[in-house]
């Protein structure tokens, strides 16, 4: 063991209680522990080489997924996070002296997530790009280090002609739910190498609330407020401030969050950025953004209702990852666009590869006989509006006369040659068999917009983007069973025909407590309703056919924590986990998948 050094000599009884705890470290070791790992964050080993994660305090040093957590598992002589070679204590000012035990960097780019989901007593599959340059074409090892004995992980050896691996991560069931592990993935080959951190979370059943990260983590004293994951898997929120009058606004607050619900304190002021812009009236969207920043949307002072007549100012703000605004976008930050009217349902922010945002509403507009108007809003990445599409960048499409019934904005998807295609469901009050679900397509150069509409006696409950380039809507089939299916289109709004017949199973939830659906790492549609005859909240899983998954927990149902009376939003972080708002008790919840 290699000691560091110490600025002073301690005193002789305290250095003889360490040399003797030294001592009786490997024997204690050597004996086994058979006291289970406990859930919860775990603490520094001895002599793990770092201060202990509890107590230090957070500064700049902490990017990347090992500060993510206040206590955690800090592996022991896991060497440099970026693989590279250290000064190995050369003070003289020259050329650090790289000894034999100073590996030496190895040419070769590891991509892999920085954080993976694992279930106490199973295992996950951790999948790792290899590139190779300056002309290195060898093969090469890919190893775990830094983990407890309770996870194994075998090396993979990646031949020369192959550029990808998978390791097998498994976790003993004596690891206990809501752990977290920090580790190194390591490749080495001819005596060189490279590394990355990893942090391995463990998991437990099905539906099970993640108890390391709290119900009401945030603070929420309200349900208004607007949620994104960022790609590190930090969570991004924004509020509104009070206004003391309507109209009015005093502008809204961005706060940042670790992925355990903690404040980020390395954003803004304690993990806080205000933003007092008086224009400023609600919010509408917020939306993460691959460079770590985000797109907010709100609606000035002059947004009164949904059916006004003078005109509605949207604004959109684009921020950098400190949370300050983007001063290359719009006119220092902020762009601007006016319309007829008030959003009157939810608004779609997208952005594109090239930086071009892209706002998507609907609005009722009586200067066109009362008609409902889908319409997008688009600028370059500069914030000018975007030349070419309709008309200063805006593109706005009214409902077909035959279509004028209850219509909602649901989905909005961007296709890469920059077209537009959104999901409008339509309700009529008065006959069952009118339901339906239509899509706008607008040409991504032109805006030149153009209707399809998909005739179903079903009423569409919800209809989303699955990530992969379609939508899904879950809808009740006609009476008298009024049963859940799910049904796929493709990204030009096309159902996809689903093979073979299979009998409805018998109705599990509510009619009408099952209102959205969301996915997991494999694109399998979920929703969450009322169980029938009032007994709490569960999940349902659909098939790849669109009915529901029998073979899902008991009898098809995954029941959620009796203390949740209303959950909705559900977000999927980078690792797989799920955020969803919690009502009456405002905040955030995790689930493990």
């Amino acid at each position: 063991m290699t000691h560091r050094s110490q600025p002073s000599r301690p005193p002789q009884s305290g250095r003889a209680l360490f040399v003797a705890l030294a001592l009786l470290l490997p024997l204690a070791t050597a004996c086994g522990d058979e006291d289970p790992v406990k859930p919860g964050p775990v603490g520094p080993l001895a002599d793990a080489g770092g201060q202990d994660a509890s107590t230090s305090t957070p500064d700049a040093s902490c990017a990347g997924a090992t500060c993510d957590a206040g206590t955690i598992f800090v592996p022991p002589d896991a060497g440099p996070a970026d693989g590279g070679a250290t000064d190995g204590g050369n003070t003289d000012g020259g050329a650090p002296d790289a000894g034999p035990d100073v590996p030496l960097l190895l040419p070769v780019d590891l991509s892999a997530p920085s954080e993976l989901l694992v279930r106490s007593d199973d295992f996950a599959v951790l999948r790792v790009g290899v590139e190779r340059h300056e002309g290195f074409t060898g093969p090469v090892t890919l190893s775990v280090r830094g983990l407890p004995s309770e996870v194994f992980v075998a090396d993979r050896s990646v031949s020369a002609d192959t550029n990808a691996a998978a390791l097998v991560v498994s976790v003993s069931g004596r690891v206990g739910p809501g752990t977290l592990l920090d580790a190194t993935l390591v490749a080495t080959a001819e005596g060189r190498s490279i590394s990355r951190p990893l942090r391995v979370r463990v998991a437990g059943p099905s539906f099970a609330l993640d108890p390391t990260f709290p119900v009401v983590p945030l603070g929420w004293t309200d349900t208004s407020r607007f949620v994104d994951v960022l790609p590190d898997g930090k969570v991004l929120t924004a509020h509104a401030i009070a206004s003391g009058s309507f109209p009015g606004g005093d502008g809204f607050v961005l706060e940042r969050h670790l992925s355990d619900g903690v404040p980020d304190l390395t954003f803004g002021m304690l993990g806080t950025v205000t933003h007092p812009r008086p224009a400023v009236a609600r919010l509408l969207a917020i939306k993460a953004l691959p460079t770590g920043g985000s797109l907010v949307a709100g609606t000035a002072a002059d947004c009164h209702d949904s059916q006004n007549a003078p005109p509605c100012t949207l604004l959109v703000s684009r921020f950098l990852a400190s949370g300050m605004l983007d001063t290359s976008f719009g006119d220092e930050g902020v762009a601007s666009a006016s319309f007829n009217a008030s959003p009157r349902s939810r608004v779609k922010l997208l952005a594109d590869a090239a930086g071009r945002v892209s706002l998507v509403l609907s609005y009722y507009d009586a200067a066109q006989g009362g008609a409902d108007v889908y319409a997008v809003q688009r600028w370059e990445a500069d914030g000018r509006p975007a030349a070419g599409f309709g008309t200063e960048g805006r593109m706005t499409f009214a409902l077909p006369e035959s279509e004028q019934r209850f219509d909602q904005l649901n989905e909005a998807i961007q296709r890469k040659d920059g077209s537009i295609v959104i999901a409008v469901t339509l309700f009529d009050r008065s006959d069952s068999g009118w339901h339906g679900l239509g899509f706008v397509g607008l040409n991504g150069a032109t805006g030149v917009a153009s209707w399809n509409m998909e005739s179903s006696r079903s009423l569409h409950q919800n209809v989303v983007a699955d990530g992969r380039g379609r939508f899904v809507s879950m809808l009740n089939t006609a009476a008298p069973k009024f049963d859940l299916i799910v049904q796929w289109y493709d990204e030009n709004g096309y159902r996809i025909s689903t093979a073979g017949t299979y009998p409805m199973p018998p109705r599990l939830l509510a009619v009408g407590s099952a209102g959205e659906l969301f996915f997991d790492d494999a694109s399998t549609p979920y929703t969450v309703g009322q169980i029938e005859g009032g007994r709490g909240l569960a999940v349902v899983r659909f098939t790849q056919q669109g009915v529901v998954d029998m073979g899902f927990g008991t009898n098809g149902l995954v029941p959620l924590d009796s203390r949740l009376t209303s959950v909705s939003g559900f977000i999927r972080e980078p690792n797989g986990c799920l955020l969803a708002h919690t009502f009456p008790e405002p905040g955030l919840v995790r689930f493990w998948p």
